[in-house]
């Protein structure tokens, strides 16, 4: 169905005709994403400067756009298995590129300087890992800063001084939107700068923007977005950048049934980031309150599984049977396997995929932690000759 503004039917539309093709997956690197930024680089609107480097010499690039007052910086990839919104904000680069979209001024460039750092920690990308080639996780490390990474992003920060930064990352794949609600696609915060958790007025804009942005995005997520405790963490990136007097804004990337290289989650998130710059120019943003972005549901942890079979008999032969939900969950490590998180009354959860193994058996006392492919495949067997 198409979206309610006719502007987000278009966008939706030109992304998928003009969207970076060989960057559809899960893990990118930086060997993935150099053609894309060679490209745009050679763009004479576009601005690009490599910053530095990372801890393994890997070049850390910026690119920018526009040449007005506001300053608008975005950075992906502080974690390196964290790919989903590196992708995006090149597709969003090169749609503002190709064509001005219509909920812009046609002077957007002379109010707004939009400057993206598309992968902030290469060696990690690279190696499939969240931390850094150091080992540390660069989002707690905004006091210290031991990663020349880390130390980079907060010198673009002191340097440019943005009034609104995007800190875009990806959750696992089990938060749900809500008690009961659907994976949580995405999920917003707009994170605090001190214990009190008090609202200036930088973090009431970024609240009213994030309360837009769901807003537009709810076309296609009504159940599917979530909100995160915003408890103060000193050591984080986006806590210390919202310090400075930036409207800071968190967009995690989730998960979406059928969807396991998150295609729908880029594409949203080129949405929501075209839906908070246009807000920004036209003041939009303004007629959202505060109850509007605590409207939006927790973003509640371990709400799914990959897979749960609900009333599945357990039966050895030698002790008395008895019927359990059974969940899984991927192997991180092995992909293709499944182990055995839960057993019992799995009520307050749900599966990406759902199985009733009501009437089926399995043979074996189960052992949390176990990997159970041989379960797995024996529940979809006996499944199959129903």
């Amino acid at each position: 169905m198409p979206h309610p503004n006719q502007t987000f039917t278009e966008l939706e539309s030109r992304w998928h005709t003009e969207r970076w093709p060989h960057l559809a997956k899960r893990q990118l690197t930086y060997n993935d994403i150099e053609p894309a930024l060679d490209a745009l680089a050679a763009n004479e609107q576009l601005a690009h400067t490599v910053i530095g480097s990372s801890y393994l010499g890997t070049p850390i690039r910026r690119l920018s756009l526009g040449q007005g007052p506001m300053v608008v910086l975005a950075w992906t990839q502080m974690h390196g298995n964290e790919s989903t919104a590196t992708a995006a904000v090149l597709d969003w680069l090169q749609l503002l590129l190709n064509e001005q979209p219509t909920d812009l001024p046609a002077d957007w460039q002379e109010l707004v300087t939009l400057h993206v750092i598309p992968m902030l920690n290469p060696d990690g990308a690279a190696a499939g890992t969240r931390e850094t080639a150091q080992g540390i996780d660069m989002n707690r490390d905004a006091l210290a800063q031991q990663t020349p990474e880390g130390r980079l992003l907060w010198q673009q920060v002191q340097t440019l001084k943005p009034s609104v930064a995007f800190n875009l990352h990806d959750q696992n794949p089990y938060y749900a939107a809500g008690e009961g609600g659907d994976p949580a696609t995405i999920a917003f915060l707009a994170p605090a700068y001190h214990p009190d958790k008090h609202v200036d007025g930088a973090r009431l804009r970024a609240k009213q923007l994030i309360a837009h942005m769901r807003q537009v995005l709810s076309h296609w997520l009504p159940n599917g977005i979530g909100r995160y405790d915003d408890t103060y963490s000193q050591r984080s990136f986006g806590d210390a950048i919202a310090g400075t007097g930036a409207s800071t804004i968190l967009i995690e990337s989730g998960e979406h049934r059928d969807d396991p290289s998150r295609q729908v989650a880029r594409r949203l998130n080129v949405m929501a980031l075209q839906a908070g710059l246009a807000a920004l120019l036209s003041g939009v943003y303004q007629d959202y309150s505060l109850a509007d972005y605590y409207a939006i549901p927790d973003n509640v942890s371990d709400g799914f599984v990959d897979i749960r079979i609900r009333n599945l008999t357990i039966d050895d032969g030698e002790h008395p049977p008895y019927q359990v939900d059974v969940c899984l969950n991927r192997d991180p490590d092995h992909q293709q396997s499944y182990l055995l998180e839960f057993v019992g009354d799995s009520t307050g959860q749900q599966g990406l995929e759902e199985v009733s193994g009501t009437g089926l058996k399995w043979q074996q006392l189960p052992q949390l932690g176990a990997v159970a492919n041989s379960l797995l495949a024996h529940v979809r067997e006996q499944l199959s000759q129903r």
